[in-house]
């Protein structure tokens, strides 16, 4: 019997796992991650010392500043871009807005408006853009700044003002600023016709809602017009032009994508 029992295999016990020890190293893990955040929190690193912006030009970068809630020295982490873009919903220029962060402590504004496409002028002397929406953006004067866009000098018709801005927003940069300014001059047959006085010294006579198919072609029409003739030019379907002094003696000129009319 003792033989046999000298046979069995002899099992080895376990010993049992430290598991105190594991714990005391979690314990102090998140010890030393508090002190940490504590020590952040409370560093010059953890505050705003910066705030950047980008891509605006209707509103200057202080008024986006102010509207966004944002200050230097507040917390870092505790900016939130929801919060950002809910507080410059007054600034009805703007389209949208995107936040991001560089460390340490600089706030970056990316701020995308809505284009400026006219200037719509005031009767005590105001100038206010005209957006791409057809909205008159009254919280802004650029009486001041420098004219870069159409002036609508004379409009009877307020609510054709967003099919021009439509139609405007549609005309490359080059051509928008060589528009100076633009008058309604409804007729009996057509309520959209305009006239349009270039800065080159041209006239231009057209409709609202030909006005991105035509303009755009009127760089090459320029350059087809007699040599230090200036007059006015008729863009309806076929462009005419008419001399300064000339008349009713209208030349026509090459056809740019539209049919032969000759304008009334």
């Amino acid at each position: 019997m003792a033989a046999f029992e000298e046979r069995i295999p002899q099992v080895k016990q376990q010993r049992p796992r430290r598991r105190g020890n594991r714990k005391l190293i979690v314990l102090l893990v998140l010890f030393f991650l508090t002190v940490l955040i504590i020590v952040f929190i409370r560093s010059p690193y953890s505050k705003v010392q910066e705030i950047q912006v980008f891509g605006n030009d209707i509103y200057t970068a202080e008024e986006i500043v102010a509207k966004s809630g944002l200050t230097l020295d507040m917390q870092f982490l505790n900016v939130w871009e929801g919060s950002v873009r809910s507080n410059l919903k007054p600034l009805e220029g703007i389209k949208d807005v995107a936040l991001t962060r560089q460390f340490p402590g600089v706030i970056q504004l990316h701020v995308t408006e809505l284009k400026r496409v006219a200037f719509w002028n005031g009767q005590d002397g105001t100038r206010y853009p005209l957006l791409e929406n057809g909205y008159v953006l009254k919280q802004v004067d650029f009486s001041k700044r420098v004219v870069d866009r159409p002036l609508i000098s004379s409009w009877s018709a307020p609510e054709l003002l967003p099919n021009l801005a439509k139609t405007l927003s549609k005309l490359s940069p080059a051509v928008l600023g060589e528009i100076s300014d633009i008058a309604l001059t409804p007729t009996v047959y057509d309520k959209q016709r305009v006239r349009l006085f270039m800065r080159d010294g041209n006239e231009v006579r057209s409709v609202v809602y030909k006005l991105d198919k035509m303009m755009n072609w009127y760089p090459a029409i320029v350059k087809e017009l007699p040599s230090d003739s200036k007059g006015v030019l008729s863009l309806f379907e076929q462009p005419w032009f008419v001399p300064y002094g000339k008349g009713e003696a209208a030349v026509p000129l090459p056809d740019h994508g539209g049919q032969a009319q000759n304008p009334q």
